[in-house]
């Protein structure tokens, strides 16, 4: 499953330093899922999503890892987009 993902301004300024359920990048892909979404969980090295019970992980571009660490350093971020490609994944739990 391929998604872009659109980082806003409104993300930036609402997404909470060091939450990965709640950063930028998290809220705008709760934006772009809205009602589908179980779970997200935003890393600099992956993007976990859960939806309907199923899992889905994709790898984070380097661009977005890249994001991750200047927005949790609170160092200016300007919005963008972000490429993800998820594939079904399991849950350990």
């Amino acid at each position: 499953m391929n998604k872009t993902i659109k980082i806003t301004q409104k993300n930036i300024f609402e997404g909470e330093i060091a939450n990965p359920q709640n950063c930028a990048i998290a809220r705008a892909i709760k934006r772009n899922m809205k009602g589908k979404l179980m779970s997200v969980s935003v890393l600099p090295s992956h993007v976990t999503l859960r939806m309907d019970n199923k899992m889905f992980v994709a790898k984070m571009p380097k661009s977005g890892a890249n994001f991750i660490k200047r927005f949790d350093h609170r160092k200016p971020v300007n919005s963008f987009e972000l490429n993800l490609n998820f594939k079904k994944s399991y849950s350990l739990v």
